[in-house]
């Protein structure tokens, strides 16, 4: 297993018992703690037989094992057992705020994976980690040595793929989502490479006022994945 690292973060630490409770080797808690978040934190922990430790200090810590990044074959397990899968591919996103944003949202809108290259691309940091508050630890991180070629293989499996881009003539509450899908999401700066948009089979956008230019990323993906699990339920 990978070595544990630990987290004092509640939202972390109850997401992380309520869908993958395996994953925490041990809580360390105040003995006789009173807090109401604790408690339910205790509740949990005892629900899925998880190790609980009494302290004397005021600590309050949880060790975990953090989930590893995946490879492209991890693909083919999506592909096989999934019904309709939803996926995710960034586009060299580097700042770890967002794509600890990313995950959370991903999680919430019950996407299956998310794709990332291998360089030029932020990938599962203590920042982005702690961002997430454990979607990182629940859904599957996929690194791929070529995005294009890996949008290519989706599309053999009859995966839709939709560009995510401002330049878009469609409104992204315009197209329908169910069935296997594939959204694509641009860096933070340059957006989509142009050669990887090309493989969409639409771009979609966001409309906003004028007075804006963009939104940020993280706040975009969030509209268009809330967007597709409303129509996925």
């Amino acid at each position: 297993m990978s070595r544990l690292l630990s987290t004092k973060d509640i939202n972390f630490i109850k997401t992380l018992l309520e869908n993958d409770s395996k994953k925490i080797e041990k809580i360390i808690i105040k003995k006789g703690s009173k807090d109401l978040r604790i408690q339910n934190i205790v509740s949990l922990a005892k629900k899925n037989s998880t190790e609980i430790i009494t302290d004397k200090t005021e600590r309050f810590e949880a060790y975990f094992y953090p989930k590893e990044m995946k490879d492209i074959n991890f693909l083919e397990t999506i592909i096989i057992k999934k019904k309709d899968p939803l996926l995710v591919v960034l586009d060299h996103i580097q700042d770890p705020q967002n794509l600890g944003s990313i995950l959370r949202s991903s999680l919430g809108a019950s996407v299956d994976a998310i794709i990332v290259p291998k360089d030029r691309a932020c990938h599962l940091t203590p920042t982005v980690r702690k961002v997430s508050k454990a979607a990182s630890e629940i859904i599957p991180m996929i690194v791929v040595n070529n995005l294009r070629n890996t949008i290519k293989i989706l599309k053999k499996y009859s995966f839709e793929i939709y560009a995510c881009s401002g330049e878009a003539n469609k409104n992204y509450f315009e197209v329908g989502f169910t069935g296997p899908k594939v959204l694509i999401f641009g860096s933070e700066e340059k957006g989509i490479q142009k050669f990887l948009a090309s493989e969409a089979d639409e771009k979609i956008k966001i409309p906003i006022d004028s007075r804006l230019e963009s939104l940020n990323v993280s706040n975009a993906t969030s509209v268009i994945l809330f967007e597709a699990k409303r129509q996925r339920i």
